[in-house]
């Protein structure tokens, strides 16, 4: 994990309760600070009252998708710098780039190993982070 004086704020949006449970608990290990929501439409509550540094944001869920959640917030001039991270269990090469396409910062298939998905946030945050993120010897 990036050493830096913040502790990121990341907000996981899925359905899958599941999914949840399973990210929250690696990534509060990993001493980051986690948020949950389980719609498109409270994702996108959640972030109009607290921006979080990064979003790991599922693609399939019911009434408001992945990919708009992901095109509001990356086309609106308040929240467009906010990294997403689309974690999905559509895995063929036209999502990905349908994911990318439409402003994902980066895309994780589902199932994942959870390690990976961890290196893949530390470095989008060592990214965002720029000159005051170290890494560990």
């Amino acid at each position: 994990m990036p050493k830096n004086n913040k502790k990121f704020d990341i907000l996981i949006v899925d359905d899958d309760p599941q999914i949840h449970k399973i990210i929250s608990k690696m990534l509060s290990a990993e001493t980051y600070s986690v948020r949950s929501a389980y719609s498109g439409t409270e994702a996108l509550e959640n972030v109009s009252r607290a921006k979080p540094d990064l979003i790991i944001l599922d693609i399939m869920m019911p009434k408001v998708s992945g990919i708009e959640v992901c095109n509001k917030i990356k086309g609106a001039a308040d929240t467009k710098d906010i990294m997403i991270l689309m974690l999905s269990a559509k895995d063929a090469q036209a999502d990905r780039i349908e994911g990318l396409a439409h402003g994902a910062d980066e895309y994780i298939s589902k199932p994942f190993h959870m390690r990976h998905l961890i290196r893949k946030i530390e470095h989008m945050l060592a990214t965002k982070g720029g000159n005051n993120v170290t890494w560990p010897q």
